[in-house]
């Protein structure tokens, strides 16, 4: 099953097209952000700068895998008897296997020189100072050889890597303290609205509590992000002025969220242009989101969100994603493919962003729906797990058609 599709020009319906648009912005960071060490447990969630070689040979020495008894092979004899000539533990110098004996061996201890198999305990009757086989072995059983898990001088995470538990285990087990990592982006986040209030703070007539400001700051932080805090802009040209150059001095992305349009209240552009701001982007054929500007002001990137929260998160997840990537010398993350659980008929023209919840049916992922159309709505987000991505292209979309989707987490969905 696929989708409709009908021909459309590569500028879109009233703005660029989401392809134009999303190389503009990406063009907009020149190189990735500078390297900076931190220490191994502060890691997680950082991207590396360099890649990681391996220090060491991992196991560094053969080893036993179990407790038990070292021997040589051409040393036993079914149901033969062994004198116990030595003991070694984790931790302790490798020793030397007596000819004809069995060395007492615990898990994780150096293999005795002259032996070439491991007897597990569950195998042998202990009599006295002797044991006694009860199993055949053979040669390299219950070994860990070294080296076998990883190389010394082996590539363990590359350049671009953003780095989590698994890193820090497999780095500290090579004895590595700190790691070269980029910088994180800093991110100043303006809300602007007159009706704007924040978490807490009582609600007169007409006024609205914020969440554009609180979500698009959680989202910076779990990309990787750093929020330089701002404080709410009062719908006015020289607020808007004064903030934009406050937040360019000191961050590396701003990113405004409503006040973009060209309303009467809209003052973001003016402002911009006011303080010498450069717009590589003005709006996109996007559905919701077109009113999203993306430039540069001073040294800073600027991105100017819609300020309806599907249309600002849609800008969020599309580009800024994207834009924290290449800043942090990442690539961005390709689309996941899914079926589509739903059908619709649309006018084409625009890409347009639909939250979706991924599930997993037999071999196959769908994505269905989350809630009905409308950018200022909230309870979609309650179960979506990420936005289908619909192209300009697509008139018609059929239940089972291919879709791609832009997950909110890297995990896979239940």
């Amino acid at each position: 099953m696929n989708a409709i599709v009908r021909p459309v020009g590569g500028c879109g319906i009233g703005g660029l097209s989401f392809d134009t648009a999303f190389a503009r912005i990406l063009a907009l960071t020149p190189a990735p952000l500078a390297a900076e060490r931190v220490a191994l447990p502060e890691s997680p969630g950082r991207v590396l700068a360099a890649a990681v070689p391996a220090r060491l040979d991992l196991p560094r020495f053969d080893q036993t895998a179990m407790d038990g008894y070292a021997v040589r092979c051409a040393d036993l004899t079914p149901g033969g008897l062994l004198p116990i000539t030595g003991r070694t533990a984790a931790g302790e110098a490798p020793d030397h296997l007596a000819e004809g004996g069995a060395h007492r061996i615990l898990t994780g201890a150096p293999m005795p020189e002259g032996a070439d198999a491991v007897i597990v305990q569950e195998d042998v009757l202990p009599s006295q100072e002797r044991i006694r086989l009860m199993a055949p072995v053979l040669p390299g059983s219950n070994i860990r050889r070294r080296g076998e898990d990883m190389r010394a001088g082996q590539i363990l995470a590359t350049a671009g890597t953003r780095l989590d538990w698994r890193h820090v285990a497999i780095f500290a087990a090579h004895g590595i303290a700190d790691l070269a990592v980029r910088r994180a982006p800093r991110v100043a986040v303006l809300s602007s609205g007159r009706e704007l209030r924040g978490p807490g703070e009582a609600l007169q007539a007409g006024q609205i509590h914020d969440s554009n400001g609180p979500m698009l700051a959680a989202l910076l932080r779990a990309w990787g992000a750093r929020i330089i805090p701002t404080a709410r802009v009062d719908d006015t040209s020289a607020a808007m002025r004064a903030a934009l150059a406050a937040a360019a001095s000191s961050a590396d992305l701003v990113l405004s969220s409503a006040g973009i349009s060209v309303g009467d209240e809209d003052h973001v552009r003016d402002a911009l242009h006011d303080l010498g701001g450069d717009l590589a982007v003005l709006s996109v054929a996007m559905k919701p989101g077109k009113p999203l500007a993306a430039g540069r002001l001073g040294q800073a990137v600027f991105i100017g969100l819609p300020g309806n929260p599907l249309a600002a998160l849609a800008g969020a997840v599309a580009f800024v994603r994207p834009l924290l990537a290449a800043m942090l010398g990442c690539a961005p993350a390709a689309p996941m493919p899914a079926l589509a659980g739903f059908g619709l008929h649309r006018k084409p023209g625009r890409t347009e962003f639909l939250p979706v919840r991924l599930c997993q049916r037999g071999a196959r992922l769908w994505a269905d729906r989350t809630g009905p159309d409308g950018s200022g709505r909230l309870s979609p987000l309650l179960t979506a797990t990420g936005l289908a991505m619909l192209g300009p292209d697509i008139e018609t979309l059929e239940h089972g058609a291919m879709l791609k989707i832009l997950p909110f987490w890297p995990a896979m969905p239940d």
